[in-house]
Order: C-alpha cells, then sequence, then structure tokens
C-alpha cells in the first residue's frame, strides 16, 4: 500500500498531466483549416508616431492596411480569390476617434452590418464579409483623427 504522502504527488502528477494534454488538444478540438483566424499587426508611422492597428481575420491570405490622414480612416484591403470571411479591425482611439462608421467600396455599411466596441485607448470594429472581388476595401472611419497632408 502506498503512503498518503506518495499518493497526493501522484495524483498531482496525473492532474497536471491532463490538464496539459487538455491544453493542447482542446484548443483546437473541432476546428478546421478553413476555420482558422489570423492576428496581424501593422504599425502605422503618422506625423513621426506609430500606431499599432490589428486586424484579425480568417481570410486566407494577409491583409494590407494603410492610414488616410485626410479622410480620417484606416483602409484594410484584401486580395485574392473570393470567399466569406470575418474581420475585426483594433485602431488606437489616438488615430482616429469620434462617431466610427465603416465604408464598403466607398459606400456607408449599414450599422446592422457591423459592431464596434471602444474602451479609452482602442475602438474596435468586425463585420463579416463576401468577398466577391479581385481585391476588397474596408474603410474604418472617424468623424475625427490625426490630419495628415499627402
Amino acid at each position: 500500500m502506498m503512503n498518503k504522502p506518495y499518493l497526493i504527488v501522484l495524483i498531482t502528477v496525473v492532474v497536471i498531466a491532463l490538464l496539459i494534454v487538455a491544453g493542447i488538444l482542446i484548443p483546437n478540438f473541432g476546428k478546421d483549416e478553413e476555420s482558422k483566424d489570423e492576428l496581424y499587426t501593422f504599425p502605422l508611422l503618422v506625423e513621426e508616431h506609430i500606431y499599432p492597428v490589428s486586424v484579425r481575420s480568417n481570410y486566407s491570405s494577409p491583409p494590407e492596411v494603410s492610414y488616410s490622414g485626410l479622410f480620417k480612416m484606416v483602409s484594410v484591403d484584401f486580395r485574392g480569390d473570393p470567399e466569406n470571411a470575418f474581420c475585426n479591425v483594433t485602431i488606437p482611439t489616438s488615430l482616429i476617434w469620434g462617431e466610427i462608421s465603416v465604408f464598403s467600396r466607398g459606400y456607408k455599411m449599414s450599422e446592422t452590418n457591423y459592431v464596434i466596441t471602444s474602451n479609452s485607448t482602442h475602438n474596435s470594429v468586425y463585420f463579416t464579409f463576401d468577398h466577391i472581388a479581385l481585391v476588397k476595401t474596408f474603410d474604418v472611419k472617424g468623424t475625427e483623427g490625426i490630419v495628415t497632408v499627402p
């Protein structure tokens, strides 16, 4: 018969091993290759200051991100074959702020087609899209932002 301290150590080791295995297997459980999403960070240089803009998406290729100070907007371009995807853009409030809206192909999207969350440091915009063109551009525009002259 085992001593009580050895039994406690054995049970502890088994529980830790199970937690490690669960941590490795469970996060990927039920996910296929098509549903994986990626997080991209773009350090945008505006007026000698770097603003990190992040994009999380399950689109098959990385987006391109740029800033237009003339229009106070961050543009996110997806290039490639047609597919359904989602996009979550997170922008520092020190870059654009005020009322935030999203444009697709130059037209303002209905506010029911995206979700905006904000805190004191960042604005995040989430939306889904059906990529039907070779280039799909979304613009996240603020009523206020850093103005730059081209």
